[in-house]
């Protein structure tokens, strides 16, 4: 319920930009349709929260859970290109040097 609780209060304040709402509210969505909290699929999903997402989930893959430990930045990548239809295959590649950090 984080996406939807968390757009509700920013859009409550009332002085943040929609694209930055759009992201608070979506970046659990995929383009395959099985995100959450909408269930929006391809270009239902702005290119900003596709970005977003593709961060959102690199960050959670190397760093520390408390169910697990980080995965290295290799490892984390090649875990996100796996979720085939899932994430922007564009931007995960744009993605990669960062992710590897040769940027």
């Amino acid at each position: 319920m984080h996406p939807r609780l968390g757009y509700d209060v920013l859009a409550a304040e009332g002085s943040f930009p929609p694209e930055m709402l759009d992201v608070v509210l979506h970046h659990h969505e995929l383009l395959d349709g099985n995100g959450y909290p909408n269930g929006l699929r391809g270009n239902q999903i702005s290119d900003i929260v596709r970005l977003t997402t593709v961060v959102d989930i690199y960050a959670a893959l190397v760093e520390d859970r408390a169910y697990r430990l980080a995965f290295t930045h290799a490892k984390a990548f090649a875990i996100m290109e796996q979720m085939d239809g899932k994430l922007d295959r564009h931007l995960l590649q744009a993605f990669r040097p960062v992710a590897f950090g040769s940027y």
